[in-house]
């Protein structure tokens, strides 16, 4: 009997030992080619293991890290595979919304590729952290980082049970943000309901002008961008809005609007304190 539990616990550890082994080693030189990857990484990866970022990751408007990524990661101007090879990364994070054809191009060049997928919601985003998390061998640093982004979005939550919901309507260059989008989701978590969705949008897309008009927002969001606020006020139709004629138009800061990263948590939290500054101070402290 003894001999039997013997082999069976030897049979076990040489079982478990050869699933570990079919696991691949996290990797040392990674390389992003996203935004949103950027802006995790920095906080869960380190330093020395991260060979790759975007440009966007050292630029004001768009990047929340500005000033956190080393300066030997390479800067990406755009996809380009001869200098991703180049960097000899063991393993390359695309996203969701990564151009198809370099997708391709990935796939035959043999490269280890991690996608961050589900981007379109706070869920998405929150599944997609611990997921990159385990793809680069960090998974405590990244649930510590998701224990972040939850704990805010909770608070904010708290504190705006049995609020009144305006209804807001993201604006820019003639499209909004309707369901299954970031924006819309950071809309509905800042305590308010969005007119994108209202009006049948799924995704970023125009809803036409007249459209527009007549859904007479209480609320209407734009980014920071050099004349977004102007192309509202300055409109023959929609200046006509009593939000645009009440002055009921939030400008939230660009890199916070197209986060798609843990500052969408950031993002919803700055846009509740415009819509409910009774409820929600201008911030909920640091950021990670």
């Amino acid at each position: 009997m003894k001999r039997r539990a013997a082999l069976t616990g030897l049979l076990l550890a040489s079982a478990l030992a050869a699933r570990a082994s079919d696991q691949p080693a996290p990797p040392r030189r990674v390389a992003s080619i996203n935004l949103s990857a950027d802006e995790v990484l920095v906080e869960i990866l380190p330093r020395e293991r991260l060979v790759s970022v975007t440009q966007w990751a050292d630029a004001p408007g768009t990047s929340n890290v500005i000033g956190c990524v080393p300066a030997s990661a390479y800067r990406f101007v755009k996809a380009d595979m001869e200098q991703l090879v180049a960097l000899r990364p063991d393993l390359v994070v695309v996203s969701e919304y990564t151009d198809a054809d370099f997708l391709k191009q990935l796939e035959r060049s043999g490269l280890r590729v991690h996608r961050m997928l589900g981007l379109g919601s706070l869920a998405g985003v929150r599944g997609a952290i611990l997921d990159l998390g385990r793809a680069v061998g960090e998974d405590q640093a990244a649930r510590r980082l998701v224990a972040v982004f939850d704990a805010k979005l909770s608070e904010l939550a708290r504190r705006l049970a049995g609020a009144r919901r305006p209804r807001v309507l993201y604006w820019s260059g003639n499209m909004t943000a309707g369901a299954d989008t970031a924006i819309g989701a950071l809309i509905e978590a800042a305590g308010a309901d969005n007119v994108g969705r209202e009006l049948g949008i799924v995704g970023i897309a125009p809803p036409g002008a007249e459209r527009a008009f007549v859904s007479n927002p209480d609320v209407v969001l734009v980014g920071t961008w050099p004349g977004s606020r102007e192309a509202v006020t300055s409109h023959p139709l929609y200046s006509q809005w009593a939000a645009v004629r009440d002055g009921r138009i939030v400008a939230l800061p660009t890199e916070l609007l197209v986060a798609l990263s843990q500052f969408t948590a950031d993002a919803a939290w700055e846009l509740a304190h415009e819509l409910h500054p009774d409820r929600v101070p201008a911030s909920p402290g640091p950021r990670p």
